[in-house]
């Protein structure tokens, strides 16, 4: 990509049932699908504006089976960037990330410079975990070079959704998009700072017996999910 671009595709991959579309939509709109729909195609659209340049994003959400081929081909050949999502919870999950980057490798011959993040969502669910993070650097290291980053996620939590956009930033060689990076990382921070600030407010304030009822109602489906406070994991740079 060039800095005379205005239009970028990212592509979302990965095997069926790894959280794919809940990531996309605890970004885009701050909420958890609880409810598993079947994905063949759907396409996200944003623009950001940043020092009176727009940017305009289109964000792939592809079929998690291979009853598509030709639809993974051609997002393939038409991505500028991938974010590839495995759950921690399923190493058959994992292993198709394997077959995806090569796949990229073999259809891109600038595979190497095309930004990639390998994301490991489920943590909420590590008490069942199938992958380490280790599994991931060793088959990175395999498959390299990568203009490649790695991290772990759940989808119940947005500040960690976040996150794999702002890794997939420090990746993109354009000033305009880079520049995105702080403006994403204030908004977490406000979030998380209003977050506080409300927690401290309950808790000062004799709330009726409905009040807390709704209010444990709103929170029931991140406590179902699981921990939104699991240990960041570091990166995995392979270029």
């Amino acid at each position: 990509m060039t800095d005379q671009d205005t239009r970028y595709r990212l592509v979302l991959l990965g095997a069926s049932r790894t959280g794919k579309s809940s990531i996309i939509n605890m970004f885009l709109n701050g909420k958890f699908l609880d409810t598993y729909k079947e994905t063949v195609e759907d396409l996200h659209y944003r623009e950001f504006t940043v020092d009176d340049k727009t940017i305009k994003v289109d964000i792939l959400d592809t079929a998690g089976n291979m009853e598509f081929p030709a639809m993974r081909r051609l997002s393939i050949a038409t991505s500028h960037a991938f974010i590839l999502v495995y759950s921690v919870d399923s190493m058959s999950s994992f292993e198709e990330i394997r077959h995806i980057i090569l796949q990229i490798k073999e259809q891109r011959t600038n595979y190497a410079e095309i930004p990639i993040v390998v994301v490991g969502n489920k943590t909420d669910r590590t008490s069942v975990r199938e992958v380490e993070e280790q599994h991931v650097q060793t088959m990175l290291s395999e498959l390299g070079p990568l203009h490649c980053r790695f991290t772990e996620c759940t989808a119940l939590d947005r500040a960690s959704t976040i996150d794999i956009f702002l890794k997939l930033l420090s990746l993109v060689q354009l000033s305009a998009a880079r520049q995105l990076s702080p403006i994403l990382r204030r908004k977490v921070s406000e979030r998380l700072k209003k977050k506080e600030f409300e927690d401290k407010s309950d808790k000062s304030i004799n709330r009726s017996r409905s009040l807390i009822r709704r209010t444990s109602m709103k929170k029931k489906p991140t406590s179902s999910g699981g921990d939104k406070n699991s240990p960041e994991t570091p990166d995995c740079l392979v270029s």
